[in-house]
């Protein structure tokens, strides 16, 4: 289940080379602020406010304060997970001119040669997507509802004192 601390990556899961870079994300996760999650789960890219047809063609992310990142600016946040202090590194190099033009770049060349680029198997390849359970669905609203009312990113668990 998605926690209020983890980021949402959202990636194709019948694409080998989409599911070798989660699981090694997964694996350099050490503080276990990444939860991944295949686009084909049914209703998922519609919950997080994005399309289908968006999700078919770029990674996703969803931070835990409600920002989606889409693209190279996915891959940004994800990598940011990873380091120590919550330090936004990437995504602030992703922001200055020049490299988010960059970033774009190399991730759109990625995206369209990533069936070539495939050195493993698909997560979901002879699967059928797993059901999206009813508290990563919760979170993921709390989130989308947040960018509206930043109230809603208090803890639903949290006691104020």
């Amino acid at each position: 289940m998605l926690q209020p601390h983890q980021l949402l990556l959202v990636y194709d899961g019948k694409c080998g080379f989409c599911s070798s870079v989660a699981r090694v994300l997964r694996r350099l996760d050490w503080r276990g602020r990444l939860y991944t999650l295949p686009f084909q789960i049914e209703g998922l890219p519609e919950e997080m406010g994005s399309s289908l047809r968006e999700a078919r063609r770029t990674a996703l992310a969803l931070t835990p304060s409600g920002k989606l990142w889409r693209g190279a600016g996915s891959a940004a946040a994800s990598f940011d997970m990873l380091l120590p202090f919550g330090l936004p590194l990437f995504r602030l190099l992703y922001s200055l001119p020049g490299l988010h033009q960059l970033g774009d770049f190399l991730y759109g060349w990625v995206s369209r040669h990533r069936r070539q680029l495939t050195f493993t198997y698909a997560d979901l390849r002879h699967k059928k997507p797993p059901v999206l359970d009813e508290g990563t669905r919760a979170e993921i609203r709390r989130r989308r509802l947040a960018t509206r009312m930043p109230s809603a990113l208090t803890a639903p668990s949290a006691t104020l004192y």
